[in-house]
């Protein structure tokens, strides 16, 4: 009997796939900032301070005020003079009064002396007035700035291409056998 084996051929088959390959470089930032600020503008304030009455307390003050202060209290001496002539008066006409009157009334005028006039002005704590007038406070908010420049850079993309590879992994094969034949017989 003939035997007849067959094994069949393989083809074999190896592929690698394509691919890209993509590479990128960090963009680059350009981050310009200027910073927010206040401005403030305060001046001084004022302060006024009014001591004329302290000069008059003083000094008498300006000679106006000096002459006016005089001035006006010639009336009231004035009449107390024409007062006190008309007490001594009746002193003298009263007779009554025993002892040297007109000397009494000479004495009197000696220890008395003067008028009082009052030359300078009165002295009080309160002669210096002052007044304080603050300034507004200018005051301006100044916002910064930011400037934001963002480089990027193109990607490099390469793409590598894949393979195929066909080759016979095992051909094909056919085996007869012959029957044995016996050649002596």
């Amino acid at each position: 009997m003939i035997s007849v084996q067959s094994q069949r051929g393989l083809i074999g088959v190896q592929t690698e796939r394509g691919h890209f390959e993509v590479k990128t470089s960090l963009p680059v930032y350009n981050v310009q900032q200027s910073p927010s600020y206040y401005s403030a503008h305060n001046a001084p304030g004022t302060l006024q301070i009014d001591q004329s009455l302290t000069d008059n307390a003083l000094t008498g003050g300006k000679p106006e005020a000096f002459w006016q202060r005089i001035y006006s209290q010639y009336r009231q001496i004035a009449l107390q003079n024409l007062e006190q002539i008309v007490v001594e008066g009746n002193q003298l006409g009263d007779l009554r009064n025993r002892g040297n009157v007109i000397a009494q009334q000479a004495l009197n005028g000696f220890v008395e002396g003067a008028p009082d006039i009052q030359v300078f002005g009165e002295a009080t704590p309160r002669n210096i007035h002052m007044s304080y007038t603050p300034n507004d406070l200018n005051m301006e908010f100044i916002k910064g700035q930011r400037d934001v420049k963002v480089q990027v850079s193109k990607p490099d993309i390469n793409y590598v291409r894949g393979s195929v590879n066909i080759y016979m992994q095992q051909y094909p094969q056919l085996t007869i056998t012959p029957p044995e034949i016996n050649l002596l017989a």
